[in-house]
């Protein structure tokens, strides 16, 4: 391995500790609304441990599912966000 795939690695596991200790943080706290902020945390740290991937993994779609993921990303949580912060008034 080289230097570099090292580097990844490193990145791929740091990232999923993260994703680890969020869940973790799901399952152990009982306010919604912190549940919904570590749910966009959860969702963004598995688009990045994707895209980590897609270095080293080369494929057609990478970058598309990507800016997908990350124009999904930010519309849906903040609508999501809105409806739990008002309690699901309109």
């Amino acid at each position: 391995m080289s230097a570099f795939e090292w580097i990844l690695l490193v990145c791929m596991i740091t990232v999923g500790l993260c994703l680890l200790a969020g869940l973790a943080l799901i399952l152990l706290t009982k306010d919604i609304l912190s549940r919904a902020v570590l749910s966009d945390m959860l969702f963004y740290a598995m688009v990045c441990f994707y895209l980590i991937w897609t270095i080293r993994n080369d494929t057609f779609i990478a970058y598309e599912i990507a800016i997908l993921a990350g124009l999904v990303g930010g519309v849906m949580p903040t609508l999501s966000m809105s409806r739990v912060v008002s309690r699901g008034r309109r």
